[in-house]
């Protein structure tokens, strides 16, 4: 009955998208005192509003769940961002983010903590928990800034030299993977479109403003 009393909500909700009565055929199908009643407009109001969510805003801009940006660039996020990981945990082993750190290092050349936490999403705890384990394998060093030798920054060694090589190789050999599926026009409308959204999250995010959940008026 509660399978049925859902499809029949929703199938009413469907229809007409108006709030739920006594004279909704839903809701007469169900006896007087049984509960079932609540329950069947609780079901079709529950309908109406993820009907209404899925529909994108007056600026075509779908703000719901499952088909937010946010939401969905997140996820992408973390499906990259675990097969990098897992795959340095197999060849390297541990901490799983060292990738991040070794491949910075890679790009930039010798950094300080801070600069590197300024280059990753790492909190800087993580950083230097990352840095003294790559010095114990052997693929960092700590050395003086030869710019101010009142400072430490970290460099990869030969050997994190290599291995930062081969961690790009993978990651590129990934990354054509991932984006074979866009014709090449499509893919050079992809990357001004990426350029676009950074700037204009560097735009609305950087300048630290507190974002605050809308108020329910009544």
């Amino acid at each position: 009955m509660q399978e049925f009393s859902h499809r029949a909500a929703t199938r009413c909700a469907s229809r007409d998208h108006q709030p739920c009565c006594i004279r909704c055929p839903v809701v007469s199908l169900f006896p007087k005192g049984t509960g079932l009643v609540k329950q069947a407009m609780a079901l079709k109001r529950k309908a109406i509003t993820q009907d209404h969510a899925s529909m994108p805003d007056d600026d075509g801009i779908r703000v719901d769940l499952q088909h937010r940006s946010f939401y969905r660039l997140s996820l992408l996020a973390t499906q990259i961002n675990r097969a990098i990981a897992n795959a340095y945990i197999k060849n390297f082993g541990r901490p799983a983010h060292a990738w991040k750190v070794l491949t910075v290092l890679g790009a930039f050349g010798p950094l300080s903590a801070s600069q590197i936490n300024s280059h990753t999403t790492l909190e800087m705890d993580k950083v230097s928990r990352i840095v003294d384990r790559l010095v114990e394998q052997g693929l960092a060093t700590r050395v003086q800034d030869p710019n101010d030798r009142r400072r430490v920054v970290i460099a990869l060694s030969a050997r994190g030299k290599r291995a930062n090589a081969q961690i790009e190789q993978m990651i590129a050999d990934m990354e054509r993977e991932f984006l074979i599926v866009l014709g090449p026009d499509q893919r050079e409308s992809f990357y001004a479109l990426l350029d676009r959204l950074q700037a204009r999250a560097n735009q609305i995010f950087a300048e630290k403003r507190l974002w605050s959940p809308a108020s329910n008026q009544a």
